[in-house]
């Protein structure tokens, strides 16, 4: 299952980021500084269909990720709770494809289907952020795991600044958005190495980590 766990993370990190820059590049004067990258899925939009699968399949990818993470990782409470938490922003993103937001993310007026976006996709990301600080946290505890604090805070602290700014309101929220998803995909990343080189004990796989 550990092979599995780390081939959904990097395939899922992998057509994020390929679809990103991909229609990114195909969209026509768009800013990724200063644009969601959620208005490359947008209702109307020329690559809204072929953003929203990806985003669908990727947050598929990434729930799973998460939820093998639960299984595989010491089930303690902090653990399990900070991995369903996890699970919780990939559930964002299969639900930002599922709801894609009104044409250029418009905030005013939107719709029911551009309302749960919004709605579903921020409750993602917070659900992100805690996620992240309570691993961290969870991973203090065992003396194998004790890197994975030092990553939380790496990707924690800069993605908790951020995820406030992710908004409308504010004139760089696409920097702010890429900012959190960059840091959301280190941690990713770090987790699912971390469980690919633990021994293989069944009775506590963890142990014998330096």
């Amino acid at each position: 299952m550990r092979t599995l766990a780390l081939a959904c993370a990097i395939l899922s990190l992998l057509i994020l980021a390929g679809v990103t820059f991909g229609a990114g590049a195909l969209y026509p004067d768009y800013d990724p500084l200063r644009q969601f990258i959620s208005e490359l899925g947008a209702t109307g939009a020329l690559t809204g269909p072929h953003v929203s699968l990806a985003f669908i399949v990727s947050g598929v990818l990434l729930t799973t990720f998460w939820l093998l993470c639960a299984v595989l990782f010491p089930r303690t409470p902090l653990f399990v709770t900070g991995f369903l938490l996890s699970a919780l922003n990939g559930l964002g993103l299969l639900f930002g494809g599922v709801f894609p937001c009104d044409f250029e993310c418009a905030v005013d007026g939107a719709s029911l289907t551009g309302a749960l976006h919004n709605i579903l996709g921020g409750v993602g990301y917070l659900s992100g952020v805690a996620g992240v600080f309570l691993i961290g946290l969870a991973a203090r505890g065992h003396p194998g795991l004790r890197r994975l604090f030092v990553l939380s805070l790496i990707c924690g602290v800069p993605a908790a600044g951020v995820v406030w700014l992710v908004h409308p309101g504010f004139a760089w929220m696409g920097l702010s958005q890429r900012i959190l998803e960059t840091a959301f995909a280190v941690w990713a990343v770090g987790v699912a190495l971390t469980l690919h080189r633990l021994p293989g004990n069944e009775q506590d796989p963890f142990s014998r980590v330096d």
